[in-house]
C-alpha cells in the first residue's frame, strides 16, 4: 500500500471536501463490490461482528428501539447489530451515494435482511429526520469524509433522543490509520477533537471501547467512542 504524504493527502481531502459531489462519484465509482472486497479481506467486517457480540449491553439494544446508522456505506456495522443482537431489530441507513446504496440493497437481498433496513439518500451534515428521531445513533468509517467532523456529531446529536447512544467508529491519526486513509481518501481524526465534538453535541459519560484480542489491530488505527445524550 502506497503511503501518500500528510501535504499530499490534505490537498487531495480539501478537493473533495470542497465539491461533495466528489466524494459521492468517488464511492460511485469504486463500486461496493471492492469496498466490500477490501475491508472483508483485511478481517474489518468479522471484527466488528465479535465487537458488536462484545458490546452490545453498552448500546442499550432493545426490541423496537429507533437505530439510525449514518453513513451506512456497505452496511458492515448495520449487518453485524441484526446479526449478532440478542433481539430482532430495524434500522435506518442514510448515506450519500447511491452506488453504494445499490450494492448494500443486493446484500441485505442475500442475506435476507432487506425488510429490517430501510435506506435513505442523504448528506449527514443536515440528515432529513426530526429532531429527537432515534434512541441508537451509529457510524462507522464515515465521519472522516466531512468537512469538520463536528457538523455531522451534531446532527447525530440533534436526531438522538435524550438518554439515547452515540457510538461513533473513524479512524484515528496514527501511523496505521494515515496508511487506511491514504488508500479510501479520507483524512484521519484526532481523538480529542472527536470527544470534543461529542460533548458539544450533548452527549455525557463518553467512553472509548477496544475490539477484542482477536483483532487488535484496529484498535492500532481507529477509535471507537460511545456517548449518552444528556436527558
Amino acid at each position: 500500500m502506497a503511503v501518500v504524504s500528510d501535504e499530499a493527502k490534505e490537498s487531495r481531502f480539501k478537493a473533495l471536501s470542497a465539491q461533495p459531489h466528489e466524494i459521492r462519484g468517488f464511492f460511485d465509482s469504486v463500486g461496493p463490490w471492492f469496498y466490500s472486497l477490501f475491508f472483508t479481506s483485511v478481517g474489518y467486517r468479522a471484527s466488528l461482528r465479535f465487537f458488536v457480540r462484545a458490546n452490545h449491553g453498552r448500546l442499550g439494544l432493545s426490541e423496537g428501539m429507533s437505530i439510525l446508522d449514518a453513513g451506512i456505506g456497505a452496511g458492515f456495522l448495520t449487518i453485524s447489530l441484526l446479526e449478532e443482537a440478542p433481539i430482532p431489530l430495524k434500522i435506518t441507513g442514510l448515506d450519500f451515494s447511491p452506488g453504494m446504496l445499490v450494492g448494500l440493497r443486493r446484500g441485505l437481498r442475500r442475506l435476507g435482511l432487506e425488510e429490517r433496513v430501510r435506506l435513505q439518500v442523504g448528506d449527514m451534515r443536515s440528515m432529513p429526520f426530526a429532531d429527537e428521531s432515534f434512541d441508537l445513533v451509529v457510524s462507522s468509517a464515515a465521519m472522516e469524509y466531512l468537512p469538520e467532523v463536528g457538523d455531522g456529531i451534531s446532527e447525530c446529536g440533534r436526531v438522538l433522543r435524550p438518554g439515547g447512544r452515540l457510538l461513533l467508529i473513524a479512524t484515528r491519526d496514527s501511523f496505521m490509520g494515515k496508511l487506511v486513509a491514504a488508500t479510501w481518501r479520507n483524512k484521519t481524526l484526532e481523538t480529542a477533537h472527536v470527544r470534543s465534538c461529542m460533548a458539544r453535541a450533548g452527549m455525557k459519560n463518553v467512553e472509548s471501547l477496544r475490539f477484542t484480542r482477536l483483532f487488535a489491530l484496529f484498535n492500532w488505527w481507529g477509535m471507537a467512542l460511545l456517548g449518552e445524550k444528556a436527558g
